[in-house]
């Protein structure tokens, strides 16, 4: 349930900061609208476009359980040298896009961490090449949200978040109290990777096949061969992070996929509203991430089905 009641949490103790979103599609805004509820600025970077205006003109609003609530931001802006310094940066721009961030270099405050929660193994170092790997952190996050109109988000289903420093023993404590401050359940780690590799094994099984059905993830989860195909899936995902040099266990993975199946159901994911709205997948970041520990042209073959589809889609659409 979306409740409005981390402000008063946050507010007894008084440790608000700016924070900055680099993308504020449907996941950046739910998370956003948690900081902003909490007490927290939020000041966002965002491409020219629909959901810029939309942010620019109404700020945030998310749809859950029936009813809207509106949430202000600071400042919405294309031009990062027109936001002010900020100790913390969420970065969640889509994958391909990640590079675009250096716009942001200098609004990152000299003790602040830029955080990506982006899909895929690479965001994080083009993040650390941007920011230095002492001011850059990493994490996942399965929390479900889907856009209904330009500014207007819907909560699809509340999971797991996970972060960690990108370089070992930087402190990151404050940044995940500033979660659990706004509501946002969410683990501590000293390494990021192996989460990133879980969290890309799950987006391996679920994206790509809700982004061919147009199903939402709870209509996929009801059918038997969907269900097979993501294990399929998943299975080569973990062989492909043993190659990487991170153990994985399938048994632990698909617990969880299922978990997140059902708490997730109502949403549409990433992948999908991306084939609707027309725009580029992150497919490249996520199968094709699998497909770059494939040993020959022909191993891996359900990820390299599911690849071959949807970039012929993008292709299709000049992208």
């Amino acid at each position: 349930m979306f409740t409005l009641n981390a402000r008063c949490s946050a507010s007894d103790s008084g440790d608000f900061m700016l924070v900055t979103f680099a993308g504020c599609g449907a996941l950046g805004s739910l998370l956003a609208s948690r900081f902003i509820d909490a007490g927290h600025d939020v000041q966002v970077f965002q491409r020219p476009g629909a959901q810029f205006d939309a942010l620019a003109a109404n700020g945030i609003t998310i749809e859950a359980d029936g009813q809207r609530s509106a949430f202000p931001l600071a400042a919405v802006s294309s031009d990062a040298a027109k936001l002010a310094p900020s100790r913390l940066i969420i970065v969640l721009v889509k994958a391909y896009s990640t590079a675009e961030i250096e716009g942001a270099r200098d609004v990152l405050s000299p003790d602040g961490i830029a955080l990506t929660l982006q899909n895929g193994l690479g965001p994080a170092d083009v993040l650390a090449g941007v920011f230095g790997d002492e001011r850059s952190a990493a994490g996942i996050t399965t929390i479900g949200s889907y856009t209904i109109t330009p500014g207007v988000t819907g909560l699809g289903g509340w999971g797991d978040t996970v972060i960690g420093p990108w370089q070992a023993g930087t402190d990151i404590s404050w940044i995940a109290e500033a979660f659990e401050d706004s509501g946002i359940p969410v683990e501590l780690e000293d390494d990021p990777r192996p989460a990133i590799w879980r969290k890309l094994a799950i987006n391996a099984m679920v994206n790509p096949l809700t982004a061919l059905t147009g199903l939402r993830v709870g209509e996929a989860r009801d059918r038997p061969a969907l269900i097979d195909m993501m294990q399929r899936l998943g299975r080569e995902a973990v062989t492909a992070a043993q190659r990487a040099g991170v153990k994985l266990d399938f048994d632990s993975i698909w617990e969880q996929n299922s978990r997140n199946l059902v708490r997730t159901a109502a949403n549409k994911t990433s992948m999908l509203q991306d084939i609707e709205a027309g725009r580029k997948t992150e497919i490249d970041a996520i199968s094709g991430s699998v497909l770059n520990y494939a040993e020959s042209g022909i191993d891996f073959p359900y990820t390299r089905t599911i690849y071959s589809l949807l970039k012929s889609i993008d292709d299709s659409r000049g992208h």
